[in-house]
């Protein structure tokens, strides 16, 4: 790669604080939130322009199971947020697969963090990071004034990418064995649907998920896609979708994301196309929207403390240092439109699925970045192998981790201590005051 030697400036330190937590995604914004209400200045740091990440600029229209089928496991900031999205939509909240309108949950969030105090710094991107004897002295970020640095004293890497413990040199894994990813997903919206049509269509064995799969197998689907999720209701005539995946696109290459964002678009015209025409109630649907952020469901995982595997997931393992508990199956999807692989991904997740009221624990240790005196990790790239990655990864669980996160930092803000040495016992109790699930 051709380089270009940049003469060293002198940055403006355009904010300061104790706890800094890069990345606005449920992770982000639970950990920003946790901290600060337990004192802690906090500053939040966003590229986009909305908070949220991929359940809002992404599009993706649901919230996975926050439960085990008895309790909610996602019991502290999430489910603050389920119930209050609840009441703004005047719908009864629902802690299984919760379809939302992803505008009332922009407002939502915006309220929760500056309410909490948090100074907040959107359309604002990480561009560097300045690491010193071990500790993350500053991130380098770029907006309209230019370059400009935020300091700390502890930072959170919420990002979903890891690219701050990457970046500061961290270790780091990516993919499967061989070095395979799961497709993104490029979300969308369908306007104008008779859902009462669709309705009583489903009841008679002809839902969406079911037509699209007997034109697969008379070798008639516009695409040789299996593992079909879906368009869920979230509004009176409105979709939000989980459709099509982007193959062989990597999140950590901005070439591969440019192809997926461009190739998404595209197959959201062929899923609109398919249910106008086999779907009962689509026949006048619209393509009102894409997203904006590509749903990528796996980059780093950051190598922590420890890293929570499938062992731990089988054996419903508990921890001296948990910070809650989690139930959601592994959920690897197909890194390629091999119809084999495809559906393998639906035959591992009916195998991985966890009997009622079974958990696993997940340990303050995975949100440690080894390494790194004053570095925490939360969200997707939190330190887990793969299997356990594609559990955690989604929204309740990225709460969980970024609420644990938060509270660790400003625990070892307060101690003056570096992450790793936090009392493990009164961040499980401050946690179990803020609501959070621990046994």
């Amino acid at each position: 790669m051709k380089t270009v030697a940049i003469a060293a400036k002198e940055l403006p330190i355009v904010a300061d604080a104790e706890v800094v937590v890069c990345g606005g995604g449920p992770a982000g914004i639970a950990a920003a939130v946790a901290a600060a209400r337990i004192g802690r200045s906090v500053a939040l740091i966003e590229q986009l322009g909305c908070l949220g990440g991929l359940g809002t600029a992404g599009m993706v229209p649901v919230f996975c199971p926050a439960t085990d089928g008895e309790r909610v496991l996602a019991a502290g900031i999430c489910q603050e947020v389920m119930d209050e999205l609840a009441r703004r939509m005047g719908v009864e909240v629902n802690y299984n697969w919760f379809p939302f309108d992803y505008e009332v949950l922009k407002v939502l969030y915006d309220e929760l963090v500056l309410d909490a105090g948090v100074q907040l710094l959107l359309v604002t991107t990480l561009a560097d990071v300045v690491v010193e004897d071990g500790r993350v002295q500053a991130v380098v970020a770029a907006n309209r004034a230019g370059l400009q640095a935020i300091t700390g004293s502890v930072f959170v890497d919420a990002t979903g990418d890891g690219n701050v413990s990457a970046w500061a040199g961290a270790e780091w894994e990516l993919g499967g064995a061989s070095g395979e990813l799961m497709g993104p997903t490029l979300c969308s919206t369908f306007s104008n649907v008779d859902w009462e049509e669709y309705h009583a269509a489903a009841r008679e064995g002809r839902d969406a998920r079911s037509l699209w799969l007997r034109l697969m197998e008379a070798g008639e689907a516009p695409l040789p896609e299996y593992h079909f999720v879906g368009a869920f209701r979230a509004g009176p005539t409105r979709t939000g979708n989980n459709l099509g995946h982007t193959y062989g696109v990597s999140g950590v290459d901005e070439a591969s994301l440019t192809q997926g964002h461009v190739e998404g678009r595209r197959l959201a015209r062929i899923y609109l196309g398919f249910y106008r025409e086999h779907v009962p109630g689509f026949q006048n649907a619209e393509l009102s929207a894409t997203a904006a952020l590509l749903g990528v469901r796996e980059t780093r995982r950051i190598v922590g403390e420890y890293v929570l595997n499938f062992e731990d997931y089988r054996s419903r393992a508990s921890f001296e240092d948990e910070i809650g508990r989690f139930a959601y199956p592994v959920d690897i999807h197909s890194a390629t439109t091999d119809p084999a692989a495809q559906k393998h991904v639906e035959e591992e997740l009916r195998a991985t699925t966890l009997g009622r009221g079974e958990s696993y624990g997940i340990p303050y240790r995975s949100l440690v970045v080894q390494g790194l005196a004053n570095l925490l990790v939360a969200g997707r790239c939190m330190s887990a192998d793969r299997a356990v990655q594609s559990s955690i990864r989604v929204m309740p669980g990225c709460f969980i981790t970024g609420q644990a996160a938060g509270v660790g930092g400003a625990l070892a803000v307060e101690g003056r201590c570096a992450a790793r040495d936090v009392d493990a016992r009164k961040l499980r109790e401050i946690l179990r005051y803020q609501g959070q699930h621990i046994p």
